[in-house]
């Protein structure tokens, strides 16, 4: 099953009030993903998928005042949000995009990419290669997502059939989310398996773009 655009889109306008409550329970992996990036100040990163700038303050801490953060997310009710972030906490260095990613005119060559939490993106090829193009040899890459839990975990698989339906629109791929970017980014390992309770098994995965990539421009 691919990806389905207009679904999500609807989706996310409904979820986009109420997206950010109980979001907590994510803190800590969203910082170990960050933490991958291995952020300097003066940095240009890009989330991919930012959604509400959930990750935002942790990158911010990263590249710092003098660098530079571009958010791109499909939705304008959750770019919207993350907006209010951006003007509450005066961050002039932050430029939001609203696109499908892999429509996306990136205006920058990066030094990092994240992908949090977006699925949908990171099984969508177009939408990596378009993101990959825009870094720079040796950027690097991090991602954390949700996977299948073990095979004998069977009620929490159940459990993330039901709840990831708020914000998937495919399953495809979801033993292992992280194969098309790997293409892209031939060193990305996975360096972390995470069972959140009820909530499932989420991957961390990171690496850097090789110096010679085809998408590399």
């Amino acid at each position: 099953m691919s990806t389905n655009r207009e679904s999500a889109i609807e989706r996310y306008r409904r979820m986009a009030p109420f997206y950010d409550r109980g979001r907590a329970t994510y803190d800590g992996i969203r910082r170990r993903t960050v933490d991958l990036l291995q952020l300097r100040p003066g940095e240009i990163v890009i989330d991919v998928g930012c959604g509400t700038g959930l990750s935002f303050p942790l990158l911010q801490e990263g590249v710092g005042p003098e660098g530079r953060l571009i958010g791109i997310d499909q939705s304008p009710e959750m770019l919207a949000r993350a907006q209010r972030k951006v003007d509450k906490n005066g961050w002039p260095n932050v430029t939001l995009i609203e696109s499908p990613v892999e429509d996306a005119e990136i205006p920058v060559q990066a030094d990092a990419a994240l992908f949090a939490l977006s699925h949908d993106i990171i099984r969508n090829q177009e939408a990596l290669e378009n993101v990959v193009r825009r870094l720079k040899p040796g950027a690097r890459v991090a991602v954390v997502g949700t996977m299948w839990a073990p095979w004998w975990a069977l009620p929490i698989r159940i459990y993330q059939w039901y709840t990831n339906r708020g914000g998937m629109t495919t399953y495809e791929g979801l033993g292992r989310p992280w194969s098309r970017l790997q293409h892209l980014v031939p060193n990305l390992r996975v360096v972390g398996r995470v069972l959140l309770g009820w909530r499932g098994r989420y991957y961390l995965a990171c690496g850097a773009v090789s110096g010679t990539s085809p998408m590399s421009s």
